[in-house]
């Protein structure tokens, strides 16, 4: 490894022990073998070393985000609404995102208090708000019913949603119970977004 991949593993450790805002520059160059003032020169700041860490995780879900939207509404648009609701790939799609990171996305969700990602389940949720929003704008203009909902209302279920999917990193459940919870999950809020929606 190089200084740089030396330096992240380092902060990766000590940011998954103490979070960002207890973390320790001097800490983290000690672990790399080198001087604070050498640390700066590579990352300006700790938050520079933070997000350096955690763009694997970021870039993830910012992906996730664009394809899941373009695949579930094209799912709608060429089967149907109920091959939509009938969809089973995307809560093992978002397990195996997670776990293929799964420390970085700690990070990420649990450890970023201090940084420009302390809210970043928040983020995803607008995002994921606004675009079925925008379906649902289509589809009713398609001639389909469609329940009018409150954007809090909206955005609360969403992020119980998001949350409870969460609770398997804050626990450090293994692969193979993330995959059976993701699944109890996607059954349980289904059944209530169909009827919450109306479609």
């Amino acid at each position: 490894m190089d200084t740089k991949e030396e330096i992240i593993e380092a902060a990766r450790e000590e940011f998954l022990e103490k979070g960002f805002q207890d973390a320790s520059m001097r800490k983290i160059a000690g672990k790399v073998g080198i001087t604070a003032t050498a640390l700066y020169r590579h990352y300006s700041s700790k938050e520079d070393i933070f997000d350096a860490v955690v763009e694997p995780a970021v870039s993830a879900w910012e992906s996730m985000c664009i394809t899941e939207e373009i695949r579930q509404t094209g799912t709608a648009r060429k089967h149907g609404v109920d091959a939509m609701w009938n969809d089973t790939e995307q809560s093992k799609m978002i397990v195996d995102l997670i776990y293929k990171n799964f420390d970085t996305q700690k990070l990420l969700f649990f450890k970023s208090k201090g940084t420009k990602y302390e809210n970043y389940l928040h983020e995803i949720v607008t995002r994921i708000q606004a675009a079925t929003l925008k379906f649902m704008a289509e589809l009713e203009n398609g001639g389909v019913h469609i329940n009018h909902v409150d954007d809090k209302e909206m955005h609360l279920l969403l992020s119980a949603e998001y949350s409870a999917m969460f609770e398997m990193v804050d626990h450090d459940f293994s692969y193979e119970e993330a995959l059976h919870y993701a699944e109890t999950l996607a059954l349980f809020f289904k059944e209530g977004w169909r009827k919450f929606l109306g479609f």
